[in-house]
C-alpha cells in the first residue's frame, strides 16, 4: 500500500506554478511632426533640437524655406529694378568685370539698355529657379560627401536640411529692401548692399581681385548659414555637429580658392 502511494507520488511530481509574463513597458508615442511655424521660428531660435524634428518631415517640406525665400527675392528684385537706375547699374558691373577690355563704349551702352528693358518678372523668375538648382545641388553634394564618410544620411534628410539651412536669406533681403529706402539707391554697391563683409569698405577698382574675393567671402550672413547647415546635416546624418560643420568648412573653402584663382586669371 505504502510502496503504491509512493510510486503514485513519484508518477505525478507537484505541479511548477508558470512564470508570470514581464510587464511591458508602455509603447511611447512618436513626436507629432513639426508645424511650419516651429520650423522656421525654430531654425533661428533653437535650431539643435529643431532640425532634428524637420529632417524627419517628408521631403515637400522643404518647399517651406525656398517659399519663403522666393517671396521676399522677389518683392527685392522688384523693389530695386524700380529704384535703381538699371543701365547704370549694368554700365559699372561690367566695366568692373573681367571682360571690360574686350567690349567697346557702344556694346557696354547696348548691354545696358538690354538689361534695362528686360521685365522685372525675368530676373525675378531666374532668381528663383537658381535658388532651387542651389539647394539641390549643395543637397546632393553633402549628401555624397558625407555617405562616402560612413554616415547615416540620406538625399531627403540632407535636402531638408540644405533647404532651412538657407533662411537667412530671408532676413538678408529684409535688410536690402530696407537699405533701398534710407539710402540713395544709385549710390549701393548691390553686391554687397547690406556691408556685411570686410570687401564692403574696400574700393573694388584699388584692391586686388583675389584679395577682394577673399574678404568678400568672409560674411557675416554666409558664416550663418555655415553654422546652421552645420547643425542641420548633423541632425541630417545623426551625428555630432563637428564631423558635419568640418565638411561643410571645407567644401566652403575648395570654393572660396577657387573664385580667387578664377580672380587671378581673369
Amino acid at each position: 500500500m505504502d510502496e503504491n502511494i509512493r510510486n503514485a507520488g513519484e508518477d505525478h511530481p507537484e505541479a511548477v506554478p508558470a512564470e508570470a509574463p514581464a510587464p511591458q513597458a508602455p509603447a511611447v508615442a512618436a513626436p507629432e511632426p513639426i508645424s511650419t511655424a516651429e520650423a522656421v521660428t525654430g531654425t533661428f531660435l533653437s535650431p539643435g533640437g529643431t532640425f532634428k524634428r524637420i529632417v524627419e518631415r517628408h521631403w515637400t517640406f522643404v518647399a517651406v524655406p525656398l517659399v519663403l525665400i522666393m517671396i521676399f527675392n522677389v518683392v527685392s528684385v522688384v523693389l530695386m529694378r524700380n529704384r535703381v537706375d538699371m543701365k547704370q547699374l549694368v554700365r559699372d558691373q561690367i566695366r568692373q568685370s573681367r571682360f571690360a577690355d574686350q567690349l567697346s563704349d557702344a556694346q557696354i551702352e547696348e548691354a545696358a539698355e538690354r538689361e534695362a528693358s528686360r521685365p522685372a518678372a525675368f530676373t525675378a523668375v531666374f532668381a528663383c529657379l537658381f535658388l532651387v538648382v542651389t539647394v539641390l545641388f549643395l543637397a546632393a553634394l553633402f549628401w555624397l560627401v558625407l555617405l562616402a564618410f560612413g554616415f547615416d544620411i540620406n538625399f531627403k534628410r540632407s535636402l531638408l536640411a540644405v533647404g532651412f539651412a538657407m533662411l537667412p536669406m530671408v532676413v538678408a533681403a529684409v535688410l536690402f529692401v530696407v537699405i533701398l529706402f534710407i539710402k540713395d539707391p544709385n549710390s549701393i554697391d548691390i553686391q554687397n548692399a547690406v556691408a556685411t563683409n570686410p570687401a564692403a569698405f574696400l574700393d573694388r577698382e584699388a584692391t586686388a581681385k583675389p584679395l577682394y574675393v577673399l574678404l568678400q567671402s568672409l560674411d557675416l550672413f554666409k558664416a550663418w548659414m555655415i553654422f546652421l547647415l552645420s547643425v542641420g546635416l548633423a541632425a541630417a546624418a545623426r551625428s555630432r555637429v563637428a564631423p558635419a560643420a568640418t565638411a561643410v568648412v571645407v567644401l566652403y573653402l575648395v570654393w572660396i580658392g577657387v573664385r580667387m584663382a578664377l580672380a587671378a586669371i581673369f
